[in-house]
């Protein structure tokens, strides 16, 4: 959901001609009450997000025990909300927002690294065996009919690597655009803020607990040879 929101927004921006200045300005005008992001806001708006998400999950069994209640979610939600520090649900609202944006530009840029050391790893790789192919090549005592086999292995390896590095730049291109799009949207202190707490916030967003996100986080990035 918050990366179709995302997209939304970008895509807004890119068919309106450019009125990305009063977009931008509108949308600091309408959370600005909340200030910058602060270490304390951070803690609380994990806190408060985890009771939501666990009042999300029984929701369900809320509602079975009395259906008349769907007319009180909302006020059950803001209670959540207040008792975890906000001021009403519309404060939390415009910290989600601020939260979101700077959560999702430092995980892109996070992303960003990993694929361009992922890129490397994977082009240097598949030029290694090139290398190994181009000696056997070169090899006097390799039957010829063993060399042709070697070339069309070969041929296939650098037409691989060509399509991996075509994708990676035309992915770039992308990446790098909506990067651009998104920072005014936020700003470097936020993002700092974010990055202290980005283990806090992985676990409400995701629903996984600490270990699980450690454990996943480590089979990742071993498969993908990132150190």
């Amino acid at each position: 959901m918050r990366l179709v929101l995302i997209f939304i927004f970008l895509f807004t921006f890119s068919t309106c001609g450019d009125p990305s200045e009063k977009l931008y300005e509108m949308y600091h005008k309408q959370v600005s009450s909340v200030g910058d992001i602060t270490d304390e806001m951070v803690v609380k708006y994990v806190l408060t997000y985890r009771n939501l998400r666990k009042f999300g999950i029984e929701f369900e069994k809320y509602l079975a025990n009395d259906p008349k209640k769907s007319g009180e979610v909302y006020k059950d939600m803001e209670k959540i909300i207040i008792e975890g520090g906000f001021t009403d649900f519309l404060e939390f609202a415009k910290t989600n927002a601020k939260i979101a944006w700077a959560w999702n530009l430092a995980q892109a840029r996070s992303g960003m690294k990993n694929q361009a050391k992922l890129q490397d790893w994977s082009q240097n790789t598949m030029q290694e065996s090139i290398a190994m192919l181009q000696k056997e090549l070169a090899n006097p005592d390799v039957p010829e009919s063993t060399k042709q086999e070697l070339r069309n292995t070969m041929q296939q390896l650098q037409g691989k690597q060509k399509q991996l590095a075509d994708n990676y730049q035309k992915n770039l291109k992308w990446a790098n655009w909506a990067v651009k799009m998104t920072l005014p949207l936020t700003n470097e202190k936020d993002i700092a803020v974010i990055l202290r707490h980005e283990k806090e916030l992985l676990e409400v967003f995701t629903g996984l607990s600490a270990e699980q996100l450690d454990q996943i986080n480590e089979n990742t990035m071993e498969v993908l040879k990132i150190k």
